[in-house]
């Protein structure tokens, strides 16, 4: 009795050109030198560099350019920064991932070196800890609640994990932004009161 092998998941994790950005470059093949010494390279029809493997005994590549993306089957370290190195080359000054969480998760972290924004994963306090950065403070708790509510909608009205951890990240920036306006506005009656303060000292 033969044993079938499960299908292998058609969605791959992938990095593009950050949503709203002009990317420099989407040619395929456009690769830095260094990257390229790198690898075993299978090259397209056109002779440009499309697969690149780690050794010849490995059956998948680690990564594959199609010029306006890069994707890949895993979150291998070296794979991660030699894809955030192409985009940094192609410049990309920000990056969109998608994918597995924990592709996601290596591509923040990895990105923080290299100075690129990453959209599609918001980072947790670990994950900001890898990268060598200081913890987030923590939210009020007006904010927290408001937070924790909004997420319950988003993710029961969108079903696309990256879309679902931009609107958040947006939606945060604006509670934050509010909350800072206010605490910025001036107060009239504590102008009142001062106001009133001088001329008693007159």
């Amino acid at each position: 009795m033969t044993q079938s092998v499960p299908p292998r998941a058609e969605r791959k994790n992938r990095l593009s050109s950050g949503a709203g950005l002009a990317a420099k470059s989407t040619v395929k093949g456009d690769i830095p030198a260094a990257v390229l010494d790198r690898y075993l390279i299978e090259r397209d029809l056109r002779g440009r560099p499309e697969r690149f493997f780690r050794d010849h005994r490995a059956t998948e590549p680690m990564f594959q350019d199609r010029g306006r993306s890069l994707v890949s089957h895993s979150a291998y370290p070296d794979a991660v920064i030699d894809m955030l190195k192409i985009a940094r080359h192609r410049g990309w000054s920000a990056v969109r991932v998608s994918g597995d969480p924990g592709f996601r998760r290596e591509v923040w972290i990895q990105a923080q070196a290299l100075g690129l924004e990453v959209q599609g994963h918001r980072p947790r306090d670990r994950d900001r800890q890898a990268a060598g950065l200081e913890p987030r403070p923590p939210l009020p708790t007006e904010i927290a609640h408001r937070m924790a509510r909004a997420a319950v909608v988003v993710r029961r009205l969108i079903p696309d994990a990256a879309l679902q951890t931009r609107l958040m990240a947006e939606a945060l920036d604006r509670f934050q932004a509010r909350r800072t306006a206010r605490e910025r506005a001036p107060d009239p009656t504590r102008d009142r009161h001062e106001a009133h303060d001088r001329s008693r000292s007159r």
